[in-house]
This record gives structure tokens, C-alpha cells and sequence, in this order.
């Protein structure tokens, strides 16, 4: 055997294969400063835009598009058997949703922080790890939560926490089991999203935007489902939701504070 021709076959493979890596590295490095200067761009825009409109922008609006799927989602109810084990509460079944009395009602004193609130009320209902407050649609007397997958809030799946005289008396809760779909596929930016419900004329000049944000919505009146990746936009207090593959406005759902 030559090793010596060996050898220098081998020095440029490494070399090919470093200047390869190399070149991987400097793509991606491109990519991402693309990436960041077109969203910084769609900022500047819809800013300017915005402003042109008489709307006021209260809110950041994220600038990350990650790669999202469909979810299959199926209302199965909670088990009343688990739930009778549980202190303190008297559980009736409805259509897609539990409604329960606390008995007797959490006291607390002052204000609590949303999430303070639920670990609370945590031993007197089932997956409440799996919820996280809404802020937005929330008032002094109802604190709405929302079941969360991967961190992001399914806006199908609420719990309705309800407080009067400085006491939890009780909730109602919709809880989906789900599963991704496979074939994910990268969603559209936020600001292509509140364009099209300007756009729509969804956003009234005049009008505040509080907050923007990804999440799933789906028919909501289903036991089956599929959930789609939306845009949630809350804006004086309504919210609309878009299509966070289309851009297409998902139903009008208005929902005041």
C-alpha cells in the first residue's frame, strides 16, 4: 500500500470536509441575519402603518415564526371517580366543560398573583399544572386560564376560576387530550397577522392592540377537533384570531372583558 498517497488523500478529504463545515456554518449564520432584518423591517412597517391607521401598538409583538402542526384534540371528560377524591368540591357535568363548587370557598386575603391563585385551588382540581392565566380576559370577579401544549395556550380549552367577597367559590374547566399531527410547517410572522385584520378592518382606528400571541383555536362546539396554530390578537378588550398558516381570519370570536 502507498501510504504516502494514502496520506495525502486523506489531508484533503479533512480539508474538504472542514471547508464543507465551514461553509454549513456561514448559510446559517446568513439566514439568521436575514432573518432578523426582515423582522426588524416588518417592524419598522407596521409601526409606521399603524400609526398612519390612528392605532396605537401597546404590546411587542414576537418575531419568532417557529415551526408548528395541527392538533388532534378530543374532548373524554374528567373522571368523576378521580374527581370525588378530591376535597371539598360538588361536580356536575356539562356539555364540553366541569363546573364545580368549592365547598366550602377558598378564602384569601388582598390580591393574588393568577398563579398563586391556581396553586391554591390545585387540590381541588385535575390538571391544573396543565393551565395558565390569561390576563387580557380576565376581571375582578372571573380569572380565565387556558390549557396549555408545548407552553402554548389552546384558546378552546378554558378554566374559569370564580371569586367574590375575597373567596374562590368555584370553577368551570374544559380539558382536550391532544396529539400533533405530523408535518409541521413554519407559521407566518405576527406582524402579517395584525396586517390582515387592519386590513379587514377586525382593528377600528382609534383602537389600542394589547397583545399578541401563538396558540391553537379550533371549533370550540366539538367533541373531535382539529386545532389550528393562530395569532391571537386582544385589541380594546375583543380578540381575533388568525390562521398562523394562512393569515385567513378564523371565526370572528369578540369576547369583552
Amino acid at each position: 500500500m502507498d501510504w504516502s498517497r494514502t496520506k495525502t488523500i486523506l489531508i484533503w478529504a479533512f480539508l474538504l470536509l472542514d471547508l464543507f463545515l465551514f461553509y454549513q456554518v456561514y448559510v446559517t449564520r446568513i439566514s439568521l441575519w436575514n432573518d432578523k432584518e426582515v423582522a426588524q423591517g416588518e417592524k419598522w412597517n407596521m409601526e409606521l402603518y399603524l400609526n398612519q391607521q390612528n392605532i396605537s401598538l401597546d404590546t411587542e409583538i414576537p418575531q419568532e415564526t417557529p415551526e408548528m402542526a395541527y392538533l388532534d384534540a378530543e374532548y373524554v371528560g374528567i373522571n368523576l371517580i378521580s374527581l370525588q377524591e378530591l376535597p371539598g368540591i360538588q361536580a356536575t357535568v356539562e356539555k364540553m366543560s366541569l363546573a364545580a363548587m368549592l365547598d366550602p370557598p377558598i378564602q384569601f386575603r388582598g390580591q393574588l398573583a393568577p398563579n398563586e391563585l391556581l396553586r391554591q385551588i390545585g387540590p381541588r382540581l385535575m390538571y391544573a399544572e396543565q393551565y395558565v392565566p390569561d390576563s387580557y380576559q380576565s376581571n375582578p370577579s372571573r380569572l380565565l386560564y387556558w390549557q396549555v401544549y408545548e407552553k402554548m395556550p389552546i384558546f378552546v380549552a378554558p378554566l374559569e376560576v370564580y371569586l367574590e367577597n375575597g373567596a374562590i367559590f368555584g370553577y368551570r374547566q374544559t380539558f382536550f387530550q391532544v396529539r400533533e399531527q405530523k408535518d409541521g410547517r413554519q407559521v407566518i410572522s405576527g406582524y402579517k397577522a395584525l396586517l390582515s385584520l387592519v386590513e379587514k378592518q377586525m382593528i377600528q382606528p382609534g383602537e389600542r392592540i394589547e397583545n399578541v400571541s401563538l396558540g391553537y383555536y379550533g371549533s370550540y362546539d366539538a367533541d373531535k377537533q382539529v386545532l389550528a396554530p393562530v395569532w391571537r390578537v386582544v385589541h380594546d378588550g375583543k380578540q381575533h384570531f388568525v390562521n398562523a398558516f394562512t393569515g385567513a381570519l378564523e371565526r370572528a370570536m369578540v369576547t369583552q372583558r
